[in-house]
């Protein structure tokens, strides 16, 4: 499915689900509003005109010889107007009567209350059936007053009933509501930031020249499709970097054979095996001399570069003392750092500095990172070399007081063919072939840097120079990043 189909399904569910909750709690408060309103229109004002009629009957039963045919005609109006307001009253009371009981002992009331008002304008003589007919009037006005108030009861107890229900449903409904919403929304943010993520994380290893697995590229939306780019594009990049690898060996290795001879013949020249030289021929000999010795170095540079890369470097292991190969290393550069005017320094921390591995191979990095040193200090400055006893491991620091490597330079420091500063001669090998070496004896390289004053390389070697989980024998093949 696609991105844009789940948000969309995921915002429809909920938006779904929040109009059902909203539809039901309308209708809810819908039926509460009339059972409200049934309880303020009619079970109200039933109760209070029956209390009303209740009143009125008392009262005609009190003033009834006025009805007879003795009473004066005033008083006989006045008793018959009376009687007709409580009739009218009375068949008013039917219209806020709701169930079948009030309205059974409603029409009740009404025929014993027609009985009585005809008996009452009969004169005193039927005096037992007017009380008759007037409590019997009473009694069923009695009887639609309780069944008033039992509609009213049962009414109030409905609406109570209904406005917790109302509550507790709509709480809930919100609450689950709620918590869909959350977890939809977690759900798709997390597998969104997730994807994302690896994909931050695998360009940053690619940037670094250190991505070897493929992205999980299993879900059919954008992100997977963005993944499995991602996957090709890694494959394509490889692909170019091994042919560029190919292209740079077996370039060198074509090479290294004709400056081989070349630099063979430049010495038998020098030494004057075929016959003396003149004295422009030797300089111009010795240019050559040079010259060849410098692409024979470049050569081998890379020749040993491709081979750290395609792990198939051997590896002499034996006991080394680093401290030695530090002097070493400081000795034959010793014409370097005079002609520049450089003071050296040379620190240890630490009773033992013996480590297992390849001596020309540390000497090399050792070599390589001083001489890394004296290139970018000027004159007058100074290089400190520096050993730490760290228990399972060895550091060596390389400190100078040079100019330093550019911030946004130093993430791409070790990487092949590239130089902080350009300009300054070289290929840019030397600290990737560092970095090979180091990770070949199980160890990392890193450096800290002040444009303008200075760096300080720093390299961890483990004692026994091993890779983790290496076996090894004497002679090994180095498991270097690929």
């Amino acid at each position: 499915m696609r991105l844009s189909h789940k948000i969309f399904v995921t915002t429809a569910v909920l938006i779904l689900a929040l109009a059902g909750v909203g539809t039901w709690s309308l209708l809810a408060i819908s039926r509460l509003v009339d059972v409200n309103r049934a309880i303020a229109t009619q079970s109200v004002p039933a109760v209070r005109l029956g209390t009303s009629l209740r009143e009125q009957l008392s009262g005609l039963t009190r003033t009834e010889d006025s009805a007879g045919p003795a009473a004066s005609e005033a008083a006989h109006k006045v008793w018959n107007d009376r009687a007709s307001r409580m009739a009218k009253d009375l068949g008013l009371l039917r219209t806020f009567l709701g169930t079948e009981e009030e309205q059974s002992q409603h029409q009740e009331a009404l025929i014993a209350f027609t009985t009585y008002r005809r008996l009452a304008a009969m004169g005193p003589a039927l005096t037992a059936e007017r009380r008759f007919a007037s409590e019997r009037t009473g009694a069923h006005l009695d009887r639609v007053l309780g069944a008033t108030y039992g509609a009213l009861e049962d009414a109030q107890l409905e609406a109570r009933e209904l406005e917790a229900h109302t509550w507790n449903t709509v709480f809930w409904a919100l609450l689950v509501s709620l918590a869909a919403a959350l977890t939809a929304a977690g759900f798709l943010t997390a597998h969104l930031t997730r994807s994302l993520r690896q994909l931050s994380v695998a360009t940053g290893q690619l940037a670094d020249g250190v991505f070897t697995e493929p992205l999980s590229a299993t879900s059919r939306d954008e992100i997977g499709g963005l993944a499995r780019s991602f996957n090709r594009m890694a494959d394509r990049l490889r692909e170019v970097d091994r042919l560029k690898e190919e292209l740079f060996s077996h370039i060198s290795h074509e090479l290294r054979t004709p400056l081989t001879s070349v630099k063979e013949a430049t010495h038998l020249l020098l030494d004057g095996v075929p016959g003396p030289l003149t004295p422009k021929q030797s300089r111009l000999v010795g240019i050559i001399a040079t010259s060849s010795n410098r692409l024979l170095g470049l050569v081998s540079q890379v020749l040993e570069l491709s081979r750290l890369r395609a792990r198939v470097l051997p590896l002499e292991r034996r006991l080394v003392d680093m401290e030695k190969l530090v002097v070493h290393a400081l000795e034959e550069l010793r014409p370097q750092l005079e002609e520049k005017n450089l003071a050296v320094g040379r620190t240890t921390n630490g009773p033992d500095f013996g480590i297992q591995g390849d001596e020309d191979r540390l000497l090399r990095v050792v070599v390589n990172l001083v001489g890394n040193a004296v290139k970018f200090t000027p004159e007058g400055g100074a290089i400190v070399a520096g050993l730490t006893d760290r228990g399972a491991e060895i550091e060596l620091t390389v400190r100078d007081t040079g100019i330093g490597i550019p911030q946004s330079e130093i993430a791409r420091i070790f990487d092949p063919y590239q130089q902080a500063h350009h300009g300054r001669g070289g290929s840019g090998l030397g600290l990737a072939i560092v970095k090979g070496l180091v990770e070949a004896h199980g160890g990392h390289v890193s450096v800290e840097s002040q444009e303008g004053e200075g760096s300080t390389f720093t390299v961890r070697l483990p004692r026994d120079g091993r890779l983790p989980g290496d076996a090894g024998s004497a002679v090994e093949t180095i498991e270097g990043k690929r």
